[in-house]
């Protein structure tokens, strides 16, 4: 019989070797998740267990200290969610077209409404990687004034919408406030009113919104960069998210993108390590990246795939 444990602490990190190194944090564990013990592997230390955890609806296998976790001996079953009508999309119309080469923050709360912008209407999954290629192209992050930071500002938010707008996929600019969810739950028409029943999400709300609802508009956690990567290659829409230790300070949000001919990720060996990114931020560019979600002042971080 498998042995079963809880996590004490209101979070702890799973990690993918049972070592304290930033580079194998797989995620955040929170208090009272429920994990099943898997058999030790060998020179595996004492003091850390091997587990398998659900990650909203994504099995994944890590390490975690033994200290950090409780046995007990059954999982409790959870109270079945509360049953809510479908929440819609949260979108503010714009009132005059909205350019990608137009700069003030008022239009950065409208999504893109110029004429014959690109999408991502396959068919094939090669067609849809190579339409989110297209996609970057037209955003032109690099040198577009809808993304050029500024006077303390920078919109890795506004572009990674941007960017999964274009291609089908929602991700809020604005989300319903909570007045304005329990009106939705009780099933009233809501109409979306800026300050009022809609509010802006900086990227470290945009993080929580990912936890909370984002498998409810198709969106799927995953902890495997190589998967992720490959997910992009296959036309899929991939996006980073990571949340700031303090949360005045702002976090940051990035796409996984397709690799191209000329733009790869870094591998080791057929593992990558590095996938392509692009983003919008203190810098922003069409294809490149490092690894900047393990820095110490993110508090949490996720890969989130979209097909």
């Amino acid at each position: 019989m498998a042995t079963l444990y809880q996590v004490i602490p209101l979070e702890a990190n799973l990690r993918s070797q049972p070592r304290l190194d930033p580079k194998t944090v797989l995620t955040q564990l929170k208090q009272g998740q429920q994990v099943e013990e898997l058999p030790a592997l060998p020179k595996q230390p004492a003091d850390w267990r091997r587990v398998r955890a659900d990650l909203q609806g994504t099995p994944v296998e890590g390490y975690i200290k033994a200290f950090l976790l409780k046995k007990i001996t059954a999982f409790s079953v959870p109270l079945p969610p509360p049953v809510l009508p479908n929440i819609p999309e949260a979108r503010l119309p714009s009132p005059n077209p909205v350019r990608r080469n137009q700069s003030g923050d008022g239009s950065r709360v409208f999504d893109l409404t110029e004429p014959n912008q690109p999408g991502r209407p396959g068919p094939t999954p090669a067609d849809q990687a190579l339409q989110l290629g297209a996609i970057l192209t037209y955003l032109g992050v690099s040198h577009s004034a809808r993304y050029a930071a500024g006077a303390g500002k920078t919109y890795c938010n506004i572009y990674a919408h941007d960017y999964a707008h274009l291609a089908g996929t929602y991700m809020p600019r604005v989300w319903w406030t909570r007045k304005a969810l329990v009106a939705l739950a009780a099933g009233m028409a809501v109409q979306p009113a800026y300050g009022t029943t809609v509010q802006e999400l900086n990227a470290n709300s945009i993080y929580n919104w990912f936890e909370e609802f984002g498998p409810d508009f198709g969106w799927r956690r995953s902890v495997d960069l190589t998967e992720v990567q490959r997910a992009a290659n296959s036309g899929q829409v991939c996006i980073i998210s990571g949340q700031r230790q303090d949360l005045n300070a702002p976090g940051h949000i990035c796409a996984v993108v397709p690799e191209t001919t000329q733009h790869h990720a870094k591998r080791q060996g057929e593992r990558v390590n590095v996938p392509l990114m692009s983003q919008a931020g203190a810098s922003n560019f069409e294809y490149g990246g490092r690894v900047w979600w393990t820095d110490a002042k993110f508090a949490r971080f996720a890969f989130w795939i979209h097909a």
